[in-house]
């Protein structure tokens, strides 16, 4: 009978307990056009399975407005996973991470009041039940056995980093929903920092599994994974680790620990469009992902296969020549008996029906020894061999005792045996038969009695066979030549010296206004998703310094009569933009410009656009006209130490009180006689400052977040400053800003459709490279498909010298993405790809690449140089 089961320790499918290798694959970063082609290229690489994350705000980008075609038809992507032999863990969240916009959560859900999300919340899981009334059942209909390739479903994803109030209900609330929507393949829920409990929820019918992500070069990895899967044995449930690193050395070690799957994540790489960037915490608090989706994996973002190819594929010839003996086997631990110079112990798993599977690995830049049995191991660097011994091979009443090269291959029939194994120098091989031998070597195989043992025949070579004889039956051991290494990358690109531009001086894009005469909100409460956001007005700005942006959030350009300030990227704190000209008319153009990088997928509450759910663009603007310096005159009422609450209380500098008790929490208060609205900003501060009036709290001054909006002040009104110091850390100084809040803004939005549009307008001329784009203004570059195309590739790589600039590419119709050009704006980091290059599909190049260049900073931003063609080089980035 056809079925799938999470049976005891084991993954069984139609009965037949399996190890699977599952790729990620994302459609959403791969042009449907290249699908087939992606899935054929995973195949080769053997692997059985991919894992497919959908994302919720891909497919309805506005409310209840669906989308399952195109580029979105994911059915059509389940049935070329099936047509290419490929199984499907397909993710639908609702949550999904991926370093995809909002971790797939739609930006809209947070502006229904009192709404959580990823909380078992009414409001939310109602939300969750119409997405999962869209998606589940396309899957059900794709589900295996029933003609479709799903073999597992995942809820969730990587719930133990988010506070959830209670995980049980919320994950029992999904499932239930997931079964009411059709599904009834094995649900899945993944842990991604070991909470295990916490992950899955202790929720019934949600099955719990491990995204587990060690450090290549830890010699520890085998009792990491063997840790957790012991707690699974526990509760009676396989090793699933749906997530974890790409490096083959890796799989293979977390192999002998007892997985039953394996997830490198983003081993197949991709590229993000349109507005699919996110924004998160990586290497630095504030990281803006970027175009290329690229972790180094086997398949680079244009589909090509990279070094670790043919490592990949011996993996899987291992797993798949094993087959049910590996599935069912039973992790051993340490095997004391393996003897040599290695910094990492040898592993072994007990295999169904006889044998072992040892690890042996090597960390270091040089070859190094070990010996099993009576044979000895070159393991060379940088490498795990994962080695066969006291293998039963009963159809010939002989074994496999012990081998010095990987099997890739093993077919058994009765009377007849043929194992072939992955080619080295001097590869050994020890088999035992019983009764008289002879034996037929092919190529440079050598064989001989071991010494000492007449049962015992030594095999060794490089390439051949030998075909051995006994009463038995016949052994056939081939010694497989190794793999070649890939072809190197294209090299082949050329330089574009010449395009057409817009002549234009301002910037030639189209806007679509969605409000007027109205206070600045967040730019979701007016339906702006994505894209760009613009704050217009004229106002009076004589006698201003400065403005204070509230909320202001991702990439900020202030512009006063035309000038730009240069392009800031904040994360939602309250924003100072000072102003360093003075302003003499009382009619100015005031133009803030704020630009959606993508919404968080994480959760991190240090900057408030780091929370999940949280909005975009500014939240108001108060034009400042008066700075008054605070940090002198408080009172010190409360706190630590016990001296103070004295009566009178004493009185100086914010910060200024000293003790030599820490950590320390001192309250400062101080009454406020200028009535209006105001905030509070502060100058070399390390502390943590929570700020009251008349005992409402306000927010918290930081070092993330220097700029506080108090709100509208009046006479009398007392401030209070709780200082929060763990060893001491400076106050700094506190000043008063004061002004009036700007109220009349007419607000456009600017995604897309605009960009299209935009472009269809623009008046182009012939121009030449390099190429100079004034501060605060923009071009339109159109580049055709003559000067890009220089091979016969499926994709171009698109590759830019310069400064100050962001590049956004339309081609075909369609929105291919971003790319800084020199580098991002202050405040920001690039993750998650190289960040330099623009990765075009060749289909899409018909009429042209064209290029929105908009300069970034306060200074004219230059574009040196463009280039086509090439490959994306391999790196190791961050984990998904």
């Amino acid at each position: 009978m056809r079925s799938i089961e999470l049976a005891g320790t084991e993954l069984r499918i139609d009965g037949v307990p399996r190890v699977l290798l599952c790729a990620s694959l994302f459609p959403f970063r791969v042009p449907r056009e290249q699908w087939r082609d992606r899935l054929a290229a995973v195949a080769r690489l053997g692997y059985h399975a991919v894992d497919v994350y959908v994302p919720w705000n891909l497919h309805e980008p506005e409310p209840g407005q669906w989308d399952f075609t195109g580029q979105r038809d994911i059915a059509h992507f389940l049935e070329l996973a099936r047509d290419a032999g490929l199984l499907v863990l397909a993710r639908p969240g609702p949550y999904i991470c991926s370093e995809w916009d909002g971790g797939g959560l739609p930006a809209w859900l947070t502006l229904t009041e009192g709404l959580r999300v990823r909380q078992h919340e009414p409001r939310y899981l109602a939300e969750v039940d119409r997405w999962y009334g869209q998606i589940m059942p396309i899957l059900a209909r794709h589900q295996y056995p029933d003609g479709g390739a799903v073999l597992l479903v995942q809820v969730e994803n990587e719930l133990d980093f988010f506070d959830c109030d209670d995980p049980a209900e919320y994950l029992d609330a999904l499932v239930r929903s997931a079964h009411r929507h059709g599904v009834t393949v094995p649900l899945v829920a993944c842990a991604g920092q070991g909470d295990i409990e916490r992950a899955a929820g202790g929720a019934t019918h949600a099955v719990p599994a491990v995204n587990l992500y060690p450090d290549d070069e830890a010699t520890d990895v085998e009792a990491h994974a063997a840790y957790f899967e012991a707690a699974l044995r526990k509760q009676d449930l396989p090793l699933l680790v749906t997530e974890t690193n790409r490096l083959h050395r890796t799989l293979k070690r977390l192999l002998t620990s007892g997985a039953r799957l394996l997830g490198p994540y983003l081993q197949a790489s991709g590229w993000n469009g349109e507005y699919g960037t996110s924004v998160n915490n990586w290497g630095d608090l504030l990281a803006f992902m970027t175009h290329d989706y690229d972790f180094g994996g086997v398949l680079d973002p244009t589909g090509a296969e990279r070094a670790d190819a043919a490592e990949a594929r011996r993996l899987a010839a291992l797993i798949d020549a094993l087959g049910p003996r590996l599935a069912a086997a039973v992790p051993a631990g340490v095997a004391d008996d393996v003897h040599g110079d290695l910094a990492v112990a040898p592993y072994a798993l007990d295999l169904h029906g006889g044998g072992q599977l040892l690890s042996l690995t090597n960390l270091t830049d040089a070859d190094t020894t070990g010996t099993v049995g009576a044979t000895a191991v070159t393991v060379p660097a940088a490498t795990c061999l994962l080695l066969v011994r006291d293998l039963p091979l009963p159809g010939v009443a002989g074994r496999l005792v012990e081998a010095s090269a990987e099997l890739t291959g093993l077919v058994e029939r009765p009377g007849r045996v043929t194992a072939r194994f992955a080619g080295r120098p001097d590869a050994q091989l020890l088999l035992r038969v019983t009764g008289d031998w002879s034996a037929t070597p092919e190529g440079d195989v050598r064989v001989e009695p071991a010494t000492g043992r007449p049962d015992l025949l030594r095999v060794t070579g490089s390439v051949g066979s030998v075909v051995v004889g006994t009463a038995a039956g016949i052994v056939t051991l081939v010694v497989e030549p190794a793999e070649p290494p890939p072809p190197p990358p294209p090299t082949t690109s050329r330089e574009v010296t010449t395009a057409r531009s817009s002549t234009t001086d301002s910037a030639p894009a189209t806007w679509r206004t969605v409000a007027r005469d109205i206070e600045a909100v967040p730019l979701e409460r007016l339906g702006v998703h994505r894209g760009a956001g613009s704050y217009r007005t004229v106002t009076d700005l004589r006698g201003v310094t400065g403005l204070v942006l509230r909320g202001a959030a991702d990439v900020i350009d202030v512009q006063v009569a035309g000038t730009s300030r240069g392009w800031v990227a904040n994360g939602g704190t309250d924003l100072w933009i000072p102003f360093t000209d003075i302003v003499t008319d009382p009619d100015t153009e005031l133009r803030v410009t704020t630009r959606v990088w993508g919404h968080s997928n994480f959760d991190d509450g240090r900057l408030p656009s780091l929370r999940l759910g949280a909005l975009r663009g500014v939240a108001g603007v108060l034009a400042v006209t008066d700075v008054a310096d605070l940090s002198s005159g408080w009172f010190l009422d409360a706190g630590v130490p016990p001296a103070v609450g004295t009566t009178p209380p004493p009185r100086g500098d914010i910060g200024g009180w000293m003790s030599g008790r820490f950590p320390q929490t001192l309250r400062h208060r101080r009454t406020l006689y200028r009535p209006g609205p105001a905030a509070l900003r502060a100058v070399g501060c390390q502390a943590r400052l929570d700020v009251a009036v008349n005992g409402m709290p306000r927010g918290a001054i930081t070092p993330l977040a220097p700029v506080l909006y108090l709100g509208d002040l009046h006479d009398g009104d007392e401030l209070t400053i709780e200082a929060r110091r763990m060893w001491g850390e400076p106050v700094g100084r506190l000043g008063l800003l004061r002004g009036h809040l700007i109220d009349r803004w007419e607000i456009a939005r600017q995604a897309t459709a605009e960009l299209l549009a935009g472009r269809r307008d623009a008046r182009l001329g012939d121009a030449e490279l390099p190429l100079t784009v004034p501060a605060g203004q923009a071009r339109w570059l159109h580049l055709g498909t003559a000067d890009l195309v220089v091979a016969d590739e499926a994709n171009v790589i698109v590759r830019f010298a310069g400064e100050a600039l962001l590049a956004t590419a339309l081609a075909g119709g369609h929105h291919l993405g971003r790319v800084w050009i020199g580098a991002p704006p202050p405040g920001a980091t690039l993750r998650g790809g190289r960040g330099d290059l623009l990765i075009v599909p060749a289909a899409w190049l018909r009429d042209g690449l064209d290029l929105l260049i908009e300069a970034t900073g306060a200074e004219p931003g230059r574009l040196h140089r463009i280039t086509a063609g090439g490959a994306v080089d391999a790196r190791e980035g961050d984990r998904g």
